[in-house]
């Protein structure tokens, strides 16, 4: 970042929760995006990991998995939340047999 968005103005202080909201939504695309490109579908991302890295309140993180979860299926994928809804398994053909 070269210099501050304008969004950033004390003027808009009421706006913050949705720009921190979208801040973090973007953060997951990103790396679900890395995940998805190492291809290992046995593999999966693990949201308690990204939830405290970034978020630190699973019910946000929760949410934003539901909009990620709906934008993946969009673009033809499969998804599964294993282990206690803490891992998303992303797949194309079959859910890989480590996902519980």
């Amino acid at each position: 970042m070269q210099e501050f968005p304008k969004s950033l103005s004390s003027e808009n202080t009421l706006q913050f929760s949705d720009l921190l909201k979208d801040y973090y939504l973007q953060q997951m695309r990103q790396d679900i995006y890395i995940h998805i490109l190492r291809n290992n579908q046995n593999d999966f991302f693990d949201i308690e990991l990204f939830d405290r890295k970034y978020v630190k309140d699973i019910k946000v993180t929760d949410k934003l998995i539901d909009i990620i979860i709906t934008e993946l299926e969009q673009l033809g994928w499969k998804t599964f939340l294993g282990y206690g809804g803490t891992g998303l398994f992303i797949y194309d053909k079959e859910k890989p047999s480590s996902a519980w």
